[in-house]
């Protein structure tokens, strides 16, 4: 009487595993770029609905606010550019902010000063009346990602119009991106990955895109690029 075996031959598992192997090696490389590329993608919609949300809230308290960034076209840690509410020392950006009531508690007649946005609760006692460009802060994705802006200046005025006749961009790249000879530049491509951009214009429309530079130059400047909005 013969018996049959059941299973696999020594062959059969070798080349079995080593095409898992190979699998494993084209899979991984791609699903970690995704989440690289998901942590940009999340920071630049956070960044999109805290000005969105900024812009409301400057229409229905009638404020102005001018916004002034250390330096354009240098991508930080958003902790030291974009987010306020943590305290950061390292930050060095200022939103300054005025409307009637502040000018009269402040006692600056003429707004010439005008009052931090991020801190303004201190002023008129009301925690809501504080101003953020990032409403999230010290999020997951916020840790991950670095952020440069287009412009060194940029004023808000109600209903969410600007004092900028021009428009500004926020540049959101992942930390994977970063020049390994300067952490201030971020290099689009780099382990695939793309620069994404949150703008707004001078009528004070917010929109969501990429960043793509001109193709002329095998090593195109940063600033040369635009924000392709989607």
């Amino acid at each position: 009487m013969k018996y049959k075996k059941d299973g696999f031959t020594l062959i059969e598992m070798v080349v079995t595993v080593s095409l898992l192997s190979i699998a494993t090696a084209a899979t991984v490389p791609m699903i970690t770029r995704n989440r690289w590329q998901g942590d940009v993608k999340s920071y630049a919609h956070q960044l999109e609905a805290g000005l969105l949300e900024l812009k409301a809230k400057l229409g229905k308290q009638k404020t102005s606010c001018l916004i002034e960034f250390p330096s354009a076209y240098s991508f930080q840690t958003p902790d030291t550019l974009v987010e306020f509410s943590q305290g950061s020392s390292g930050n060095t950006t200022t939103m300054r902010c005025c409307n009637s009531e502040i000018s009269q508690l402040a006692n600056d007649p003429d707004c010439s000063t005008g009052t931090p946005g991020y801190s303004l609760s201190t002023l008129t006692g009301r925690d809501q009346d504080n101003l953020r460009i990032v409403q999230y802060e010290s999020t997951p994705a916020s840790k991950a990602v670095r952020v440069a802006v287009s412009t060194t200046n940029f004023g808000f005025t109600p209903p969410g119009t600007t004092l900028n006749s021009d428009r500004i961009s926020f540049l959101i790249c992942h930390e994977r991106s970063l020049s390994a000879g300067d952490p201030t530049i971020c290099v689009p491509g780099t382990n695939q990955l793309a620069i994404h951009c949150v703008q707004i214009d001078g009528a004070g429309e917010v929109s969501n895109g990429v960043w793509k530079l001109e193709d002329v130059d095998p090593m195109p400047a940063i600033s040369s690029g635009t924000c392709e909005t989607t």
